[in-house]
């Protein structure tokens, strides 16, 4: 991990004194990490975008007038590196007042080497997830679906705030990749998950196959157009060709592809973040009821990734019969349930609590489980974002807290 650790000093101290004075804290940074040092003189013309992460050395009272200087130059956030020596908290509290004043985000680096080795790793990997963020491709297959009316994102003000870019593709281009997907091939992916499969209920093998079809398509396009994630208008697929995305979402979320339904851009967004900042695959569902004096909530949707299942049945779609719809049965496991929505995609929730049943009932999508989840009922009937929400394995609300508190 590559850090730029610039030197910040006021000109009445010895530096040759100052530098022999932390010689630990030296030593500390150059046991952990590949650092190169740059003087203040040296910053307007330097290059920072091979590094991990540019560190702010505040090494002595006075250096305010100095950091104020090449405060323009600098890499965003700016990180300020303060120690218990010569005055050089009370300098970083002064420069931290100084940038926030200017709209920037700051933050002092100071305490135990233990505690910050642990915090300029997170930095760095945060900083690694936002670039990743930035550069990512969506595409939105079709337009979102016409019911999420409290689901609309301002493609252009997330973009300016994420950086994520959004690539519209027609429908019709799923429709002629289908046109080209070789039987055989298709065959065999349905034959693999046949096979996987606890069992089929309402579903045939020429539904699971055309399914394996749609799949091969979805994952050509991904392709084609160097996509990280995909959101497509699935109920288009019921009624143009007689079958479901579900089962090609599923596969997709497997191999790394983020995917999601509905056209729901705020939702497969989530699922890419999710991803990328707790290694784990997303479930995406509907909330589908909330016992409010139990804290539980129900949630349900068509389609979850094969590999966070325990087991998995190849069913119908829910609400039309046909196709490929996938029951999937959960672990009883701590979740973390997570959602970013607003017309920037600068809003979120996030809560943590415990998957406590798998469900079955015939009046709602395919993969049912009940979660509790403390605290939360007053969220999902006053201030929910949307409808679509995320499942995620594990506890990572601290995690998703920090990172989301940058942004």
């Amino acid at each position: 991990m590559k850090i730029a650790l610039l030197s910040i000093l006021s000109e009445i101290h010895d530096e040759e004194r100052i530098n022999d004075s932390l010689k630990d804290k030296y030593q500390f940074l150059n046991n952990n990490f590949e650092i190169t040092e740059i003087a203040v003189d040296e910053v307007a013309d330097h290059d920072f975008s091979d590094y991990d992460l540019t560190i702010n050395f505040i090494k002595s009272g006075g250096s305010e007038k100095n950091f104020a200087r090449i405060f323009e130059y600098l890499p965003q956030p700016v990180y300020l590196y303060a120690v218990e020596l010569h005055n050089s908290l009370p300098a970083a509290l002064e420069i931290l007042s100084f940038v926030n004043a200017r709209g920037a985000e700051a933050k002092i680096l100071h305490g135990e080497n233990e505690d910050l080795l642990v915090e300029i790793k997170e930095l760095i990997e945060y900083r690694r997830i936002r670039n990743k963020i930035s550069e990512a491709k969506i595409g939105v297959i079709g337009k979102p679906s016409d019911w999420l009316i409290g689901s609309q994102v301002d493609r252009e003000h997330a973009a300016q705030h994420w950086g994520t870019e959004f690539i519209d593709i027609e429908m019709e281009e799923v429709y002629s990749a289908l046109k080209n997907i070789e039987q055989k091939e298709a065959e065999k992916v349905a034959e693999q998950y046949f096979i996987k499969a606890e069992k089929m209920l309402e579903s045939s093998k020429a539904d699971l196959i055309k399914a394996a079809e749609i799949y091969l398509a979805l994952k050509k396009l991904a392709v084609d157009y160097d996509l990280d994630a995909l959101t497509i208008r699935c109920f288009d697929l019921v009624e143009k060709i007689n079958n479901t995305g579900c089962l090609a979402l599923a596969l997709l979320n497997d191999e790394g592809i983020t995917a999601g339904c509905e056209g729901d851009i705020a939702a497969v967004f989530t699922m890419y973040l999710a991803a990328q900042l707790t290694g784990e695959t997303p479930f995406m569902a509907n909330p589908v009821k909330i016992d409010s004096k139990k804290d539980q909530i129900n949630f349900a949707h068509c389609t979850v990734p094969l590999s966070i299942s325990e087991k998995f049945i190849l069913r119908s779609h829910f609400e039309t019969g046909i196709g490929v719809g996938i029951q999937g049965i959960l672990r009883k496991e701590a979740v973390t349930v997570f959602k970013i929505g607003g017309a920037g995609l600068e809003q979120y929730f996030v809560a943590e609590g415990k998957i406590i049943e798998n469900m079955n009932s015939q009046n709602a999508c395919r993969t049912q489980i009940k979660v509790e989840l403390p605290q939360s009922s007053d969220y999902f009937l006053s201030d929910a974002i949307a409808n679509h929400h995320l499942i995620i394995a594990g506890h990572h609300a601290a995690k998703i807290n920090h990172f989301l508190a940058k942004e």
